[in-house]
């Protein structure tokens, strides 16, 4: 009992151990993988943002006077606007030299007609430059946007604070030893490094080549090994690089094996422990279960006398039915005795008492004709024969059959069918049984709560929006608790006393229902009364 348990605890925890310690990996690579994702995102928005601002700024010059007092001031206010994004700031004529300069860094009088970045600009309409020293010899990158005023190129070029744009690359988020830097094509870090790099150093770790939009690898720099995910920034002329210590990325695999040791000391004291609890569990289980399945083979035979019940209802249904025939044959010939005699008759009272008690006959015989014939064709064990059911006719014909039960019982029964309920494909006998099982469990609460008087079963029956018929059949009973209303549907289920049901009506109810397309439902409050309700397509629906 203690050893054999034992097995599959150490299986489970080396399995536990070795998936958990795949999944870490795997996991801490997505993490890497998806801060590089979302750190690029940010910057390419970030990037595509400031060439935005340029070219909303270079929308707002006057095509009449691009180079006009005001542009000085203009391109100070945009500076103002872009925060401590932008460090200066400067409009561009055509000739190349600054119509307007405001910044910090004495630019107003260069000429950049031949600058490499001014030629990409008017090429493609707008720039982003690497980090560059330039005519302030200190490191920056530019965005440069181009608009063109009748027919001539008006530049608006303005330098990005590298301290803040450093800041947001490197921003924290990746555990301690985690950090990002962008790289340009040639390897040339264009922010600076944390663990050491500075702007404009050559970065000499072999990086794989950026094949894909990310990538992700290991590797050793400095004598650290390292996790890295790097992913194209700018049109591809930048890579950002996100790099993370493998001790630390991969640190739960190390507390995996801790744990796997703590478990499997903690789990052998639990199976000794358990080894005892269940054995004890075990022997009450199988005694719980030995008496519930004594108590199914009660009810199984308690349905199956029910069974032979049905069968023998019908055989003496059938048997009353031959008597009734003859009955109604001599008085056929009664009432034509009584029609010659009434013509001579002395005692004229007499013979129409005799002709009325005839007239009861013939209406009680038709009656048990009736009944008699309800019985045999609910008692038939016939293949389901589906075919058009006119519940305004059908419905009442069942009303009747136990109309008489319940009036024994002081119970009232109502049955409004609308006219225009549509008819139904069924099989008339397994219909036949869904509401008298119905009706049935209605008179059985009612009688529990109110005994032989102030009872009431009400059955309507109307169209849906949807075209179907609804059945409803309530009840002012004893009503159902919210614990047996989520079983009343399961096999002998029943909250009769012993010997007064299986447990069967309502699954077999459900089951019919639920096979032609239907749905049989329940609302109930306890001491209130139930009300059961039957939704079956139409035939035209």
């Amino acid at each position: 009992m203690i050893v054999i348990p034992a097995i599959p605890l150490l299986i489970s925890a080396a399995i536990g151990f070795y998936s958990f310690a795949g999944a870490s990996k795997q996991f801490a690579t997505s993490s890497i993988r998806q801060a590089a994702v979302d750190r690029a995102k940010l910057i390419d928005e970030f990037l595509h943002e400031r060439r935005s601002d340029l070219e909303s700024f270079l929308a707002l010059i006057p095509a009449d006077n691009p180079a006009g007092s005001a542009a000085a001031e203009e391109v100070a206010a945009w500076l103002r606007v872009g925060g401590q994004v932008f460090q200066d700031m400067g409009l561009i004529d055509p000739n190349g030299r600054h119509a307007a300069y405001v910044g910090p860094f004495g630019l107003a009088d260069k000429n950049y007609k031949d600058a490499d970045w001014y030629k990409e600009t008017l090429d493609n309409g707008f720039y982003i430059s690497d980090v560059f020293l330039g005519y302030r010899k200190v490191p920056h990158f530019i965005v440069a946007v181009v608009r063109r005023i009748n027919g001539q190129a008006w530049v608006l070029r303005a330098t990005v604070n590298p301290t803040f744009f450093g800041n947001m690359v490197n921003a924290p988020g990746i555990g301690d030893s985690g950090e990002a830097y962008i790289l340009n094509l040639e390897g040339v870090l264009q922010t600076s490094r944390r663990s050491g790099g500075a702007l404009l150093e050559r970065d000499a770790y072999p990086y794989p080549a950026q094949e894909e939009n990310l990538v992700s690898f290991t590797g050793s720099d400095g004598g650290e090994d390292y996790l890295f995910a790097s992913a194209r920034l700018n049109d591809g002329n930048w890579r950002l690089v996100v790099r993370q210590k493998k001790e630390e990325a991969f640190q739960p695999v190390l507390m995996a094996s801790y744990t796997v040791i703590v478990v499997l000391l903690c789990g052998g004291g639990v199976i000794i422990v358990l080894a005892l609890i269940v054995s004890r569990r075990l022997t009450e289980t199988l005694r719980t279960q030995a008496e519930a399945v004594s108590k199914l083979e009660a009810q199984l035979l308690q349905a199956a006398r029910l069974a032979e019940l049905g069968e023998m209802a019908a055989g003496f249904a059938h048997e009353i039915n031959n008597p009734l025939q003859i009955m109604k044959t001599d008085l056929a010939l009664l009432e034509l005795t009584l029609k010659d005699v009434t013509d001579v008759c002395a005692n004229r009272e007499a013979c129409d008492e005799l002709k009325e008690i005839a007239d009861q006959f013939q209406v009680q015989i038709g009656r048990c004709a009736a009944i008699t014939r309800e019985i045999l064709r609910f008692g038939r064990q016939d293949a389901p024969q589906v075919q058009d059911v006119d519940l305004t006719d059908f419905l009442p014909k069942v009303g009747s059959m136990i109309r008489n039960k319940a009036a024994v019982n002081g119970i009232e029964v109502t049955c409004e069918v609308k006219p225009d309920i549509p008819a139904v494909l069924a099989d008339p006998g397994q219909l036949q049984q869904v509401m008298i099982n119905l009706l049935n469990n209605a008179i059985h609460a009612v009688v529990d709560r109110h005994g032989a008087k102030g009872g009431r079963i009400d059955v309507e029956a109307r169209r849906d929006e949807r075209g179907w018929a609804v059945v409803t059949v309530s009840d002012n009973g004893c009503g159902i608790n919210q614990e047996s209303m989520s079983k009343i549907f399961m096999p002998f289920f029943t909250t009769k006393a012993p010997g007064q049901g299986t447990g069967l009506g309502l699954s077999v109810c459900h089951s019919i229902i639920d096979s032609l397309g239907g749905e049989l439902t329940v609302e109930s409050a306890k001491g209130e009364g139930t009300t059961f309700t039957v939704r079956i397509p139409g035939k035209d629906a």
